[in-house]
């Protein structure tokens, strides 16, 4: 997802249920491959309707493994209020993960 400028932060409560979501329920994570936008409702996020959320589909989803390994880095990037483009959806693509977020 790319938002505009108008855009916030996730809130992290909505962020913790997309992380568990996509590292722990295969169906959550079936719905957010074929719909990210009812999978980000789903979780709390209110999605705007200038949001560029249907820009980009994952390909392939990354496995729960590795979204587990890089949840501190997600949660920190999707709750960060100096990120400057939000990209939800490149966040979760297979083997892109950590390449996905800013270097520390």
């Amino acid at each position: 997802m790319i938002s505009d400028s108008k855009s916030q932060p996730m809130d992290p409560a909505v962020v913790d249920k997309l992380l568990d979501g996509l590292s722990n329920d295969d169906d959550f994570r079936a719905l957010f491959t074929k719909d990210p936008r009812a999978a980000l409702e789903k979780v709390g996020h209110k999605v705007g309707s200038t949001d560029q959320l249907l820009c980009a589909q994952v390909t392939t989803l990354a496995p729960k493994e590795e979204i587990a390994e890089a949840r501190k880095a997600l949660h920190a990037y999707l709750t960060d209020r100096n990120a400057a483009a939000m990209t939800i959806i490149f966040n979760f693509e297979a083997g892109k993960v950590e390449s996905s977020l800013p270097k520390a």
